[in-house]
């Protein structure tokens, strides 16, 4: 049995196949198509907006460690205008209470001489008094 081409039989397959591979392209791939453009479409402007998103989170970044520098440098500065004020002002405590601690002592030792002076003006008036009655003592011995 030998197998002949039919030219009908061909016709008919190759109409057929025109007809299926229409409909798929109609159906399916143009559908298919469409979606995939789509979708790269969608990728595409999702990769845009992460990359813009990522620069502007950059220069964010930048702009809050530019922040915080300047911050931390306005503290230190601040924090050592502090002390030095603190310094000056504990300085000037200390004199003020060193200046009334020496005119406190100024004046004791001047309430002192002039108790001393007064002890001996009263000694030197009654020398008198204490040699008779030292004189007395002796001669009661």
């Amino acid at each position: 049995m030998e197998i002949m081409p039919n030219p009908q039989v061909m016709l008919v397959v190759f109409i057929v196949f025109m007809v299926t591979m229409f409909m798929l392209n109609k159906f399916v791939f143009q559908p298919l198509f469409a979606y995939m453009d789509q979708r790269e479409q969608k990728v595409t402007s999702d990769l845009e907006l992460v990359t813009r998103e990522d620069n502007e989170l950059q220069r964010i970044e930048s702009e809050i460690h530019e922040i915080l520098s300047h911050a931390k440098t306005q503290a230190f500065t601040a924090k050592e205008e502090q002390v030095e004020e603190a310094k000056k002002s504990a300085g000037a405590k200390i004199e003020r209470m060193q200046n009334e601690n020496r005119e406190k002592m100024d004046a004791f030792m001047a309430k002192l001489q002039e108790s001393r002076d007064s002890m001996k003006n009263e000694l030197r008036a009654n020398i008198g008094d204490i040699e008779s009655l030292l004189a007395a003592k002796i001669k009661h011995i």
